[in-house]
């Protein structure tokens, strides 16, 4: 997927990312946002500002191409993608991942369906997601792995098939080491945060997309936030037959809503840390913020 750098460069020219203008938002992800341009429509692009070097974004695009050929040979399916990076006059150098623009996503399905559709969507989605770790056991001997945040609204039907499109975090380990460059990540925290999310929080954080049952209590957590927790009960019935095969405790429901106070505390202080250092760079040090924030998220 291929589109003209120019519009790409003048695009980044004129934004002003703390009070962002004549920009049609598609979504927010922890450090991009995701947004259409007229000149493209049909095309989902991901701004991933704040890279070093051109050296750094380079290899960052080499691993999120490599992240979805081995996606790809897991047997999951994903929309036609591409990635560019400009370098402003100012020497800024911004990534924009462009993706084909899905419409049927499934978080918006679910919240408007019959609970027994809803459970039916949720086992073809166990069925994708549990490609991903078969494919870990058949790598092991190889020391490849790869993760996957397989929350629903990273999951799109298209005709009779289900896609996945949240590829621009490239999640691979070889022989344990992750090949994604966190630098670029934490440079999105305050500077004061950085520290202690590195030493405390960011393994565990990494770890957890990993690990196919915690990547299943993440969705199924997040169906407070998508305003159907009617949907809890049956959706963990479903993960715990899956998850017999591979031997996993089951999920509960105490577990579940735990789980879901704690994440939903930790990223509503991390986004409001994030507005309080938007703050202070563009109102007290009168300088640029590279960062899109997203405005009140309902939890």
């Amino acid at each position: 997927m291929k589109v003209d750098m120019e519009v790409l460069r003048e695009f980044e020219e004129r934004l002003n990312p703390a009070k962002p203008e004549n920009i049609k938002i598609l979504g927010y992800g922890e450090i991009s946002t995701v947004f259409e341009l007229p000149e493209y429509p049909g095309i989902a692009f991901k701004r991933i500002p704040m890279f070093k070097s051109v050296e750094q974004v380079e290899k960052y695009i080499q691993t999120y191409y490599e992240y979805i050929e081995l996606l790809s040979s897991a047997g999951l399916k994903i929309p036609e993608s591409g990635a560019e990076y400009v370098v402003t006059e100012d020497e800024r150098i911004v990534l924009f991942i462009m993706q084909e623009k899905l419409e049927q996503i499934c978080n918006k399905i679910i919240q408007k369906t019959e609970i027994d559709k809803a459970v039916r969507l949720f086992e073809r989605i166990m069925d994708e997601m549990r490609k991903i770790w078969n494919f870990n056991e058949e790598k092991k001997e190889e020391g490849v792995q790869i993760g996957l945040d397989g929350q629903i609204s990273n999951w799109a039907i298209v005709g009779e098939d289900i896609y996945y499109f949240d590829t621009s975090t490239p999640m691979i380990r070889k022989n344990g080491i992750d090949q994604l460059d966190t630098d670029i990540f934490l440079r999105a925290c305050p500077p004061g945060i950085r520290i202690l999310l590195k030493k405390f929080f960011l393994q565990d954080i990494l770890d957890r997309y990993y690990d196919f049952r915690k990547v299943v209590v993440d969705l199924i957590a997040n169906l407070y936030k998508e305003g159907r927790d009617d949907l809890i009960s049956p959706f963990i019935k479903v993960a715990n037959e899956f998850f017999a095969s591979y031997s996993f405790e089951p999920i509960t429901e105490k577990e579940i809503e735990k789980y879901y106070k704690e994440d939903a505390f930790i990223w509503s202080l991390y986004l409001n840390l994030r507005r309080i250092h938007r703050f202070i760079v563009t109102k007290i040090i009168f300088s640029r913020y590279e960062f899109i924030l997203p405005g009140k998220i309902k939890r």
